[in-house]
């Protein structure tokens, strides 16, 4: 998925269709000219850039001798302008990707250098969680740096809950006798859709992939130890064509492809959608839309079947920076990536005045600035003490696997693919990555660090 998943969010995780940070440094050998390093950005905002602007780029040409020019890309192409750009010789010196997967395909590809000299340099394997930093990791050595991390969760309308009397679900039960409510009064059960970004189609299999199959599952096909095929896998992909045909999912087939995150999140501030399983990138947006900002909720993810205890967070890296083959100054570019998501104070603050996702780094609710908004503050409190904890699939699944998921799922939900064909086929795609030792590995389930 190259427009960026979190594409959908700026360094921490942005908002509406959700579009990450782009961010990408150049400097005077590959993407740029002159003697400063050029960094591409996307943001959801005007003041979601100037905040960036300010915390880092101006931050970071104020204290030392090195420089900084941003260079601002659309939301929705950075990733793919990125792609073109690295393919060309021609990237800035910092590439941007939307997690360790898609970095591990520039790395491998000798595109981007490693960072472990750099990773002493700044104390990074004692800065990040220990599974984030893992994760930026290629053939044992460190090839990206995480700049934002979050999860998939269920959102909601507190004062629509409230008025029909109901609370966040925590089972399936619960969540579909929810969505049944929902429907007789006229709403849409659950959002959903992928019109203007088909990865958004990725958020949904992750949510219910992590509720229904469980963390255990999905560790044991990443590792080899189980098949895309099985029986829970099936189900849940089972259990998502059963929303469909209902028309709980987004309304429908039909309006799937004509229903996008900014609809689906305008949809929860004014009661016509009831839940909507989204990343947390969306904190800011939600709080924009809402005319009473107070009034969105968050939950942790209902468990969707027997076999998995309610609350599992998946956890993502959505923005993972880089440097360059081609960059002229790689000294510059990893200090400027290290400025960007190496240092606590920083990063809170660009989340206090944005509402962005930080860097995966070792934080405590006390910490956080009082500006920050106390949703943020429980969730970044909640997931580090958390032993039920996922996988998202952009971060923990191979690129080809991770590619077919989301390109492939448009059949499922047309009915022009089973469950079963849709995983056989991603399992054909993943074995292809297992065997070529392209693979990531990760955290075992309950040992996130």
């Amino acid at each position: 998925m190259r427009i960026t998943k979190r594409a959908l969010a700026p360094i921490g995780f942005a908002a509406a269709v959700s579009v990450a940070l782009a961010g990408c440094v150049s400097g005077g050998g590959s993407g740029g000219g002159g003697d400063a390093v050029t960094y591409w950005g996307a943001f959801y905002a005007p003041s979601t850039e100037e905040a960036f602007q300010e915390i880092f780029v101006d931050g970071f040409n104020a204290d030392g001798d090195a420089q900084v020019d941003m260079e601002v890309k659309e939301l929705t192409t950075i990733g793919q302008l990125t792609d073109t750009a690295v393919s060309a010789g021609q990237a800035p010196d910092i590439v941007y990707s939307d997690g360790p997967s898609s970095a591990s395909d520039f790395a491998r590809a000798d595109r981007t250098i490693s960072l472990d000299e750099y990773a002493k340099e700044y104390g990074w394997q004692d800065t990040f969680l220990p599974w984030a930093y893992e994760l930026s990791t290629v053939d044992g050595k460190v090839s990206s740096v995480p700049a934002s991390y979050g999860s998939m969760v269920l959102y909601y309308n507190s004062a629509v809950f409230e008025e029909h009397g109901w609370t966040p679900p925590t089972t399936l039960a619960e969540f579909e006798q929810v969505a049944k409510e929902a429907d007789e009064a006229g709403m849409v059960p659950l959002g959903g859709g992928n019109a203007g970004y088909q990865g958004m189609s990725e958020w949904l299999v992750t949510a219910v992939f992590n509720a229904a199959v469980g963390p255990e599952k999905i560790h044991d096909v990443l590792t080899g130890e189980a098949e895309f095929t099985d029986p829970e896998f099936v189900s849940a992909i089972e259990l998502i064509q059963d929303w469909i045909d209902k028309g709980w999912l987004a309304g429908g087939a039909e309006s799937y492809f004509t229903t996008d995150d900014t609809a689906n999140v305008t949809g929860l501030a004014n009661g016509t959608t009831a839940m909507y399983l989204s990343g947390t990138w969306s904190f800011n947006s939600l709080s924009e839309v809402f005319e009473d900002p107070t009034q969105w909720g968050w939950a942790p993810l209902p468990s969707l079947s027997d076999s998995v205890e309610p609350g599992v967070f998946p956890l993502a890296i959505g923005t993972a920076l880089s440097v360059s083959a081609d960059s002229a100054d790689p000294d510059a570019a990893a200090g400027f990536i290290d400025y960007v998501a190496g240092d606590v104070d920083r990063a809170l603050e660009y989340t206090a005045r944005t509402g962005e996702n930080p860097p995966p780094l070792a934080v405590s609710a006390d910490q956080f600035p009082d500006e920050v908004d106390d949703r943020t503050v429980d969730l970044y409190s909640q997931i580090p003490e958390s032993t039920n904890v996922g996988y998202a699939t952009w971060t923990f699944f191979p690129p080809k696997t991770d590619s077919y998921l989301i390109t492939e799922f448009d059949k499922v939900v047309t009915g022009d693919s089973t469950a079963e064909q849709y995983l056989s086929g991603m399992q054909d795609v993943f074995d292809e990555e297992f065997d070529a030792g392209t693979t990531l590995t990760p955290f075992t389930p309950q040992s996130q660090g």
